[in-house]
């Protein structure tokens, strides 16, 4: 059966998803799977080792183009990883984080194979202050964007 991981990442709050890593498995007793909306993802890697000796046919797309092959996963998700980093990077961004979620790595496997380390914002004690505060820096950024129209003919 063939599987894929999302090796999508965040620029500040910019999705560089450009990037996918397929693969077959040949036994799929190594990893834990989740169905969703018809497809099976991996949720959890049970031995590592197994799992990269289960792995072949390995593929990595650029916007749905086969850019390379692989004989090993952890490679190639080393691979995915540092061509979006590279891109996010491009946006000048503060902050580079990998996305996680269904269809990406397991969080274990992505801090093996992402080219820099990383720490998430722990979770809100106070979900409605926090986001209170999202919602204002979102104003306060949509506000000063309108002053900074490119098209605008200053006067």
């Amino acid at each position: 059966m063939e599987f894929f991981f999302f090796t999508d990442v965040y620029a500040d709050r910019h999705l560089i998803d450009y990037y996918i890593v397929s693969f077959k498995l040949i036994n799929q007793n190594v990893v834990s799977t989740k169905e969703w909306e018809g497809r099976k993802y991996i949720t959890e890697i049970k031995d590592w080792q197994s799992f990269r000796e289960n792995v072949y046919d390995i593929v990595l797309y650029e916007f749905g183009d086969e850019v390379e092959r692989f004989t090993d996963i952890e490679t190639a998700l080393r691979t995915a990883y540092k061509m979006a980093y590279t891109e996010a990077s491009r946006k000048l961004p503060k902050n580079i984080l990998p996305s996680v979620g269904i269809g990406t790595p397991p969080l274990d496997v992505i801090r093996m194979v992402f080219p820099v380390s990383f720490e998430f914002e722990p979770f809100p004690k106070d979900i409605d202050v926090f986001l209170d505060r999202i919602v204002r820096e979102m104003e306060e950024e949509i506000t000063r964007s309108e002053f900074n129209d490119d098209d605008e003919i200053p006067f």
